[in-house]
């Protein structure tokens, strides 16, 4: 990829920690994932700076130069690497000590934030991103399809039976799954607790990971008869069908959110406390944005979360699956 930034002479990304996996932007660009290491890029290429214990595996992951120089000349090596001009980084994933470290190196005055912009690079999918979203899709539709419910299991016994089935299946959580059962359905992040499960509505948000890629999945359980309960879920999914029909002619996230509030409305249920979706890939939430304002471009290979939800005093529903926004046709993974 050439160097696109016209606002600065290189972009300085970090890995993160094995912990928490690779930065998003860094493993984008790098396809390397190396905890603690330096990502350089400029208009003569990238150049990935690491440990020397580290440097074996990330010369079999990464196509470009990779540097492992003693810890005390990394500083020194970032220098060499950075051209005169403004240095491009991600300050929403950088700490405030890295920041301040940056700016001693390097002059503060040449530190600009470039994240909107790596972002952006993220938000049309390659077909093998894709594919890697769709296995994870389809390994958490699996364990939804599968699961067993009971009225005595506690919210946190079904976030134990999903974390094994991830396990199971040499997966893992894509995000902290959300379980809510009965009035707690009606917080759309509740933490799931002790509470037991009983005779009446089931709300999991819940997706796996495949190879860094996520799924974002919402179904509701009923328990118990649960007529009101179902007619609101049935509603949801009517909504979610209408814009998914009408996708192709939705040209911007602010054009999707608008069609999806204009459709609430006319099933009655006003403006949802959230927004109608969000983009999906190595984040959870990545580009686009879907609210009522964003002017986020939609266009092929495109991949979307959409999630109409609705929630009242006594409960609450969401329904939600993960699509491919196309110009003839929307594809559901």
């Amino acid at each position: 990829m050439a160097f696109p930034f016209k606002n600065c002479s290189s972009i300085l990304l970090f890995s993160g920690e094995a912990e928490d996996g690779p930065d998003p932007n860094f493993f984008h660009l790098s396809g390397a994932d190396v905890d603690g290491a330096i990502l350089v890029w400029t208009q003569k290429g990238q150049t990935l700076i690491t440990s020397k214990m580290n440097a074996a595996g990330a010369a079999a992951q990464f196509s470009g130069r990779v540097l492992a120089p003693d810890w005390k000349d990394i500083g020194s090596t970032i220098k060499s690497l950075v051209p005169a001009g403004k240095v491009g980084l991600d300050l929403r994933s950088l700490s405030a000590r890295r920041y301040v470290r940056m700016g001693q190196l390097l002059c503060a005055k040449r530190l600009v934030d470039a994240g909107e912009q790596l972002d952006n690079l993220r938000r049309v999918k390659k077909p093998q991103q894709i594919a890697k979203i769709a296995k994870a899709v389809k390994i958490s539709k699996q364990i939804l399809d599968e699961l067993e419910l009971k009225p005595s299991m506690t919210e946190l016994d079904v976030v134990k039976a999903l974390n094994l089935a991830c396990a199971k299946r040499g997966t893992s959580f894509a995000f902290p799954p959300i379980v809510a059962a009965g009035p707690a359905s009606r917080e759309p992040h509740h933490i799931p607790g002790p509470r037991k499960l009983g005779r009446g509505i089931v709300l999991i948000d819940f997706g796996a990971q495949y190879q860094h890629l996520n799924a974002d999945l919402s179904r509701c359980y009923f328990l118990g008869p649960c007529p009101e309960e179902k007619k609101k879920y049935e509603e949801a999914q009517q909504i979610h069908d209408s814009i998914l029909d009408e996708m192709p002619s939705l040209h911007t996230g602010g054009q999707l959110a608008r069609f999806a509030d204009a459709q609430c409305k006319k099933m009655g249920w006003g403006r949802m406390i959230h927004a109608i979706g969000h983009g999906l890939g190595l984040e959870v939430h990545d580009p686009p944005h879907l609210s009522l304002a964003s002017k986020d471009k939609l266009q092929n290979n495109v991949v979307l979360a959409i999630e109409p939800g609705w929630y009242g005093k006594k409960f609450g529903v969401r329904y939600e699956n993960n699509v491919v926004w196309g110009r003839k046709k929307a594809r559901l993974l």
